[in-house]
């Protein structure tokens, strides 16, 4: 078998066809498999989640008994509270907390007052219904004042609405 001019060229063209093949179809499967086992191979490591979470839960039931050995505010865990329902609320809402201020405490006899100042960014009828459920949530305490401001943001040409509020919690003297 000889090999003329006609072989020889169809021999590099399926060459080259071979490499083209290869570079453009062949590697990227072979990458994008590769990908693939690799992170089947991490998800089946993370099939102890739920083993992990069991001891994470016992592990914060321990802090949370030796937290209670010791004296902590009741203002500090209200506050922290208030701030865990703040950012569920807002991220419900679609709505920022731009501020959060210290608590204003005033004692008066057989009562303590604090106040907590935060300020919100967003649309007003998520601004309502955050006030809303706060209003109705009687454990975060009763909304004292509402400031709604509206400012035009001139970089992007839009109006933007800010509420600072005002919620009073009132307790006891132990």
């Amino acid at each position: 078998m000889k090999l003329n001019q006609k072989n020889k060229l169809l021999i590099l063209g399926f060459v080259i066809a071979l490499y083209i093949c290869y570079s453009f179809a062949i590697s990227n499967t072979i990458k994008y498999y590769k990908e693939y086992h690799s992170k089947d191979e991490l998800i089946t490591k993370n099939t102890a989640t739920p083993k992990l979470a069991f001891q994470l839960h016992q592990k914060e039931n321990q802090l949370d008994n030796l937290l209670s050995q010791y004296n902590v505010s009741s203002y500090e865990t209200f506050q922290n509270d208030l701030l865990k329902q703040l950012n569920s609320f807002c991220n419900g809402h679609h709505l920022k907390i731009i501020d959060f201020k210290e608590p204003h405490i005033v004692t008066d006899k057989n009562f303590i007052s604090s106040s907590y100042i935060f300020s919100l960014e967003g649309s007003y009828n998520g601004c309502l219904s955050l006030l809303n459920e706060i209003e109705n949530n009687p454990n975060l305490g009763s909304i004292k004042h509402l400031n709604f401001i509206k400012k035009k943001n001139f970089k992007t040409n839009a109006d933007q609405l800010f509420v600072e509020v005002i919620i009073q919690k009132n307790t006891g003297m132990n």
